[in-house]
């Protein structure tokens, strides 16, 4: 429980640093960058060395790594499409809607248990995603949403939110055999999409499309840090727990956190649909993970 409560607060932090991006105008692909870079630097400082060596190809973890970090970056880019096209109701709720993919993998494919109540509580999980996030508008206004194209984007994102759980999940049964490596798979997933954002950022700045801009450096810093953690407390928490049940409760809790923190922080009042979802997501949190029945 100990490294699922910190996988969710590092989470909660990530969500809260990005609602100050606006406010200071921050580059936010530059900031993504820089904070993947601070990532591997974590990795460093909890192995107590640098995480990669000239045998690091060898590793078993290696390729996943690559795609995840492919997914990871391409993913991001993909959410911040919907929001711009589709809003952030759309985009929050389909990152969220993961579950649906990763929870069914880890107990069919990965043959974990299941039963009746953890059945029943992944429904209202997802039930409590939809509603904590539920805008009460009659209609929001799309822009250009009804360029048929323009819906790879959203369907993108949530396939890609899945995948990276389905991946994780394979990864620490198969390739993970000790808490280095877990540091190591980490770094590694990090270092990946690190690259492939500097890649694109360094052409950028070479094309006279962007120069850099420290204010962002900044926020990537102070991005780099939890992002890390989130990731790897949630590996330590799959040693612990089942993963068809630690997923879910780290999604829904990140869900309650952030409705509560941004009632009581930045005083965004929560309409009776969301506070219904904030009650919905804890029962399911109770019933997913065996505490009641």
């Amino acid at each position: 429980m100990f490294f699922l409560l910190l996988s969710i607060l590092s989470s909660t932090i990530l969500v809260m640093i990005f609602k100050f991006f606006p406010q200071f105008k921050i580059n936010t692909f530059q900031a993504i960058v820089v904070n993947y870079i601070v990532c591997v630097l974590c990795g460093s400082l909890v192995l107590g060395r640098f995480p990669f060596d000239s045998g690091v190809i060898s590793e078993e973890w290696f390729y996943p790594a690559l795609i995840l970090g492919f997914l990871f970056i391409s993913g991001f880019y993909a959410v911040g499409m919907t929001v711009m096209h589709f809003g952030l109701t759309i985009a929050s709720v389909l990152q969220k809607m993961s579950i649906l993919i990763s929870v069914p993998f880890a107990i069919y494919w990965l043959k974990e248990g299941t039963d009746t109540t953890k059945m029943i509580g992944m429904v209202l999980a997802l039930a409590a995603v939809i509603l904590t996030n539920w805008q009460d508008q009659k209609k929001e206004k799309i822009e250009s949403g009804s360029q048929l194209w323009l819906w790879f984007f959203p369907a993108y994102a949530f396939l890609v939110s899945g995948a990276i759980e389905c991946i994780l999940q394979l990864t620490h049964m198969y390739f993970i055999h000790s808490a280095e490596d877990d540091a190591e798979f980490s770094s590694g997933l990090f270092a990946s999409a690190g690259l492939i954002g500097l890649t694109i950022l360094t052409i950028q700045i070479l094309l006279g499309k962007q120069s850099l801009d420290m204010k962002s450096v900044g926020a990537g810093i102070a991005l780099g840090i939890p992002n890390f953690f989130s990731i790897y407390f949630l590996l330590k928490t799959f040693q612990f727990w089942d993963k068809s049940i630690a997923i879910p409760l780290n999604n829904v809790s990140i869900v309650i956190v952030s409705a509560l923190l941004g009632y009581f922080l930045f005083k965004e009042k929560l309409s009776n649909t969301n506070a219904l979802g904030v009650l919905i997501a804890i029962v399911s949190i109770l019933l997913i993970s065996g505490i009641v029945f």
